[in-house]
């Protein structure tokens, strides 16, 4: 990343964003179609070129008897043409509905030259040139992760479940390297120490089984090397002989959970293990859980605060009510929960990580499932007036809030509004509160970061990426397939780190496009992983939402002037005319506005809230999503031309979010408690996601007012429909 970032500095007055994307009218179709032809052209020489003297094979004769295969082809063609355009215009502005959205021109470039080529890239015997892609892609993802990218190992994958599940597979090998080096140190009566969790110099061989589970991750994965070059320079050892034996000990141990399994290591250890992540945590945990053999009940949800936050203070009264005969396998902090894009305080799980090292002598694997919000990392990228050492947490965060603030993603007049609502200059602000910007800061202490550049990376689908603060991990989950590869299994030096040049050893997955490493890599050599390239283009994306708060906001003090321009008179009571108001829930960390729909009345010319069951709220907003939305899989075909707008919806239900997380969001909606517990509360939630809503204001259109407007008038429509019902 670093040999591209001065070639393609850009001005920090000046983000090029339109540039880096065909366009939602395919402005820049010119462009792209010759780069396009240009890519397939070039693919089409090398096919002539190599061993040009060998004979044609489909000769012109061959050809012409195609004709009529050929002809059924382009009908079958016109037919899957002609069907994607019922599909969801992601591209558009429009669209403020689900994940999705338009892919930067580099990537779709990169895409299709690595898919022409068809490379696999489970092995660099197969694919020489895009598993060095892909590698040099995990260097750049872990540099603005904030790893040490010689020292992360970092891989793309096909999304972050997969992400997610090899990074707590990972972390289930790494926990067991302790009692195998304790076991090796009593056959062998080594006077071996480690650093315990608290700090402490301990033999290992004295450890207890609480002890070793505890001990800090870096610790667990050096254990076996330090071993062995505590044999060849304490002892005296030959190496070879070392490593070789050491190698043979860990294979046979009853503590490998790689070739003994997790059930008859468990029933060893006689101790359960237990993940800890925040009830906002996406569903793919617990399928990890389940494969990894922990079992679903394994997992174990925190509460949310309400900001939908993780609750540390709940999760570390949990972690003390561990049981003598449970341990933790790992805690997972989130960096942009998928419903609701919320960052957890990453920093103040890691002070409770310290905080039950140093009082318990335990500490834990720590995980960010930063899937959907990792790439905003990128903002924290290219400050070299920042990022030097030395500054306390407090420090460095106000530093990086003027440094981060300081680059103009948009123009103080993309905020100016008419002169009957008040400025919004003060809203340029990334974030109003100082925990998500330390949030980010320390997201480089973690183990492991699942993030998805097909996500807010802007990069076709599959593209996910799972990033290893330690690149020694490697070394423990070594899979020798000698068809692909001749990398050996286990510890190979004690000293120098293992050059990794292949992926397919070390991952889960077996095939694996190519194309998906191309993607990335002319995505991210062109629109540098800095403030300055990537950053402007996501920052860009939370301002916007924040706009979108905004508006939804201040809709109860502007329901006359909205009713006005949608061509309605308020107040007025007839099946049209009952009143309501869009209440967002809180202020976004990311880009994901949720929001709901709630029934009004007028009292003293104001707008307060309606006397309705919330079982009517909920049928309500389910009903305006159905008005901003296309028809699935086999309920007919209906094309996006009609829609203007889209939003997506979600239920926030007791079973995963407690009355007391809620709290504040029932009491801002005027809800009770009770309620809730029955029906639930149906949110509505739009991810704001495109990058020309600022181009497209330019131009004459504010598609983010235009949407509240939308949204307005299908409100009026669908309001009278609820209270019809509510009348039978």
């Amino acid at each position: 990343m670093s040999k591209n970032k001065d070639v393609f500095e850009q001005s920090q007055n000046d983000p090029p964003l339109a540039a880096w994307f065909l366009g939602p009218k395919a402005e820049h179709g010119d462009v792209f179609f010759n780069l396009l032809t240009y890519i397939f052209q070039d693919y089409i020489h090398w096919r002539r070129n190599y061993f040009p003297t060998d004979p044609v094979v489909i000769s012109r004769e061959r050809r012409r008897d195609h004709e009529q295969w050929q002809d059924r082809l382009n009908a079958q063609l016109d037919t899957i043409l002609n069907n994607l355009k019922a599909d969801y215009p992601v591209y558009s502005p429009r669209y403020l509905a689900h994940m999705t959205s338009e892919t930067t021109m580099p990537s779709l470039l990169g895409y299709f030259a690595g898919m022409l080529y068809n490379s696999n890239n489970v092995t660099d015997e197969a694919a020489p040139v895009t598993v060095r892609l892909e590698l040099e892609v995990g260097r750049m993802v872990a540099e603005m992760l904030g790893y040490q990218p010689h020292k992360a190992w970092a891989h793309i994958c096909s999304g972050g479940t997969i992400a997610n599940l090899e990074a707590l597979w990972v972390a289930r090998m790494v926990q067991f390297v302790p009692f195998i080096g304790r076991d090796y140190c009593q056959t062998h009566r080594l006077d071996f120490t480690v650093k315990t969790a608290n700090g402490q110099q301990a033999r290992l061989g004295d450890l207890s089984d609480h002890e070793l589970i505890g001990l800090r991750p870096n610790e667990a994965i050096f254990i076996i090397r330090k071993l062995a070059r505590y044999e060849v320079e304490v002892l005296g050892r030959e190496q070879a002989a070392v490593l070789d034996a050491l190698n043979r000990f860990v294979r046979a141990s009853d503590y490998n959970v790689k070739l003994r399994g997790f059930d008859a290591v468990s029933r060893k250890l006689g101790m359960r293990p237990l993940i800890f992540v925040s009830a906002a945590a996406h569903y793919s945990l617990k399928k990890t859980a389940n494969v990894l053999g922990y079992g679903e009940d394994a997992v174990r949800l925190a509460p949310v605060t309400f900001r939908f936050r993780l609750d540390v203070e709940a999760l570390q009264e949990m972690l003390r009510n561990l049981t003598e005969r449970e341990y933790i396998a790992a805690v997972v902090g989130v960096v942009g929960t998928t419903e609701e894009g919320a960052v957890d305080p990453i920093h103040q799980i890691i002070a409770a990580r310290d905080l039950r090292a140093q009082s318990v002598n335990q500490s834990f694997w720590l995980h960010l499932d930063a899937a959907w919000g990792g790439y905003l990392r990128s903002i924290f990228c290219g400050h070299p007036e920042v990022e030097r050492s030395g500054y306390t947490l407090n420090e460095t965060c106000a530093r990086y809030v003027a440094a981060i603030n300081a680059v103009e993603t948009l123009p103080a007049n993309f905020w100016r509004e008419p002169a009957t609502t008040p400025t919004l200059v003060d809203q340029r602000i990334t974030w109003d509160n100082p925990d998500v910007y330390k949030a980010f800061i320390a997201m480089p202490e973690a183990d492991s970061i699942a993030i998805d550049p097909h996500k807010m990376g802007y990069v076709p689908y599959p593209a996910g990426v799972v990033a290893f603060k330690n690149g020694l991990v490697t070394e423990l989950m070594t899979q020798r397939a000698q068809y692909i590869s001749d990398e050996p299994e286990g510890i190979k030096a004690i000293d120098r780190l293992t050059e990794i040049k292949a992926v397919g050893p070390y991952i889960l997955e077996g095939s694996k496009p190519g194309a998906a490493a191309t993607a990335c890599w002319l995505a991210h050599t062109t629109i540098p992983l800095t403030i300055h390239g990537h950053g402007k283009l996501v920052r860009t994306s939370v301002l916007n939402a924040k706009r979108l708060f905004w508006y939804l906001q201040h809709h109860r003090k502007n329901f006359a002037a909205i009713d006005a321009a949608c061509g309605f008179t308020a107040p007025r009571k007839n099946r049209f005319g009952h009143p309501f108001t869009f209440i967002p829930l809180f202020n976004p960390d990311t880009n994901i506005v949720c929001f709901v729909v709630r029934p009004m009345a007028w009292k003293a010319n104001k707008l307060v809230p309606a006397d309705i069951s919330l079982r009517w709220i909920n049928e309500l907003n389910r009903r305006i999503r159905n008005e901003l939305d296309i028809p699935k899989a086999g309920r007919g075909t209906q094309l996006p031309y009609a829609k203007e707008y889209f939003v997506s919806i979600t239920v926030f239900e007791k079973q995963q979010y407690t009355n007391q997380s809620l709290q504040f969001v029932l009491n801002t909606l005027h809800l009770s408690s009770e309620e809730y517990d029955q029906y639930g509360l149906v949110v509505l939630r739009s991810t704001v996601m495109n990058p020309l809503y600022y181009t497209a204001q330019q131009e004459g259109i504010d598609y983010l007012a235009g949407f509240v407007k939308h949204l307005h008038k299908a409100a009026r429509f669908v309001i009278g429909q609820v209270y019809e019902l509510m009348e039978q």
